[in-house]
């Protein structure tokens, strides 16, 4: 089957696009945002600047595009060559039996367009913030919803995001539920993982943006500096803001929580060590799919704290069992008294890692690879 995957250039769809290298699938790659082709990707049949002016850029464009959206889309085609323009003749080029967007905004949008051109069967995976964030915002939700009626097949990474594209038009079944990197080579993380007894780390995701909520995270501890002034405390992927919020705490309250900033990020190796010693690891957000953080927290065996949008964490965390959920994100008195709870109580903490141990092995590299090179089979053969 030939398929042509629409996706941004990342790591999670290199993971993901990988697990078909090798196989009897002919992949081809285009990027809507005409990025360089991730290093793990180059053995694809992609596409790279294609993205050319017709018409010099003019003075104020870069503000219209910004301040009127909707008009400069409509007179983008005019200024240079659209994804969509591309989209079409690259479909029509190789004629694919499978067009694979992976993300909503940026790369399954100018899809639409060709659809109403040409026919093809396309499948569309839902990852993040993808649906969940944008259908309340009538442009998104009207362009959401032509999708889904035209959407053949969907891959999710939570349960939520099916009974959404629903909501939103999608007619069939998903085609499955699948972490949206793939699975993971668990016999690698073995090196990282620690007893409970010698975990000493509070660990905390440092994004604060539209969706991420690590200020009040570190909100919350203040409320409970003595209890916490015994642990080792370590922020990643931090923002500025989230950076001196950590500089003003811990000159106010004599601590020394350490960080990596989003400018400097310490390596995935590096990352994943601190997982395996940490006692909690804490994400919170207003809006995400499943984290893949927070899978690693749970093949590492920290306790996960979890912001929970849309019931989305629940896929994965049974409250008071094997993590603890975050009801509101932004109500940093709750987010004190799950960090206190967690780290009081060393028997939760054990019950979770044996629960968590076993839900690590349902998410092997090997097993997941095969669930969806069966589920891209089943495709192939439902032409």
């Amino acid at each position: 089957m030939k398929i042509l995957f629409v996706c941004q250039q990342y790591i999670h769809a290199a993971r993901w696009i990988n697990q078909l290298k090798d196989s009897e699938h002919e992949i081809f790659l285009f990027d809507c945002l005409d990025m360089s082709i991730h290093k793990d990707l180059l053995w694809t049949n992609y596409y790279t600047n294609w993205s050319k002016r017709k018409l010099p850029k003019f003075k104020g464009e870069y503000f219209l595009q910004k301040k009127a959206a909707k008009f400069y889309k409509k007179i983008e085609p005019i200024l240079k060559v659209t994804a969509s323009e591309k989209l079409e003749e690259i479909i029509k080029e190789i004629k694919p039996d499978l067009v694979h967007s992976l993300e909503m905004q940026s790369q399954t949008y100018p899809l639409l367009k060709v659809r109403q051109k040409l026919d093809f069967k396309w499948a569309y995976f839902s990852w993040g913030s993808d649906i969940y964030l944008y259908k309340n915002q009538q442009y998104h939700r009207k362009l959401m919803q032509k999708i889904f009626s035209n959407i053949n097949h969907l891959f999710v990474d939570n349960t939520r995001d099916v009974s959404l594209a629903k909501e939103l038009g999608y007619k069939n079944d998903a085609n499955g539920i699948f972490p949206g990197g793939g699975g993971y080579h668990i016999e690698k993380y073995q090196d990282f993982i620690k007893p409970i007894e010698q975990r000493n780390l509070i660990l905390i995701k440092g994004y604060h943006h539209w969706a991420g909520r690590a200020i009040c995270v570190l909100d919350a501890i203040t409320h409970i500096v003595e209890e916490i002034r015994d642990f080792d405390i370590y922020v990643y992927s931090a923002h500025q803001i989230v950076v001196d919020k950590i500089k003003e705490i811990n000159k106010k309250y004599e601590l020394d929580i350490q960080y990596s900033s989003r400018q400097k990020e310490i390596s995935q190796n590096e990352l994943l060590e601190k997982f395996g010693k940490a006692r909690i690891a804490i994400g919170n957000s207003i809006s995400d799919g499943i984290p893949n953080t927070l899978i690693e927290a749970i093949i590492c065996g920290a306790f996960p704290i979890q912001s929970n949008p849309g019931n989305v964490s629940e896929d994965y965390i049974e409250n008071g069992a094997n993590g603890f959920l975050i009801n509101n994100p932004e109500d940093t008195q709750e987010i004190a008294g799950l960090i206190k709870q967690a780290l009081d109580d060393v028997d939760l903490l054990k019950q979770a890692f044996l629960i968590n141990k076993n839900k690590s092995n349902q998410l092997r590299y090997d097993l997941i690879k095969g669930e969806v090179l069966k589920t891209y089979n089943e495709i192939a053969t439902n032409k």
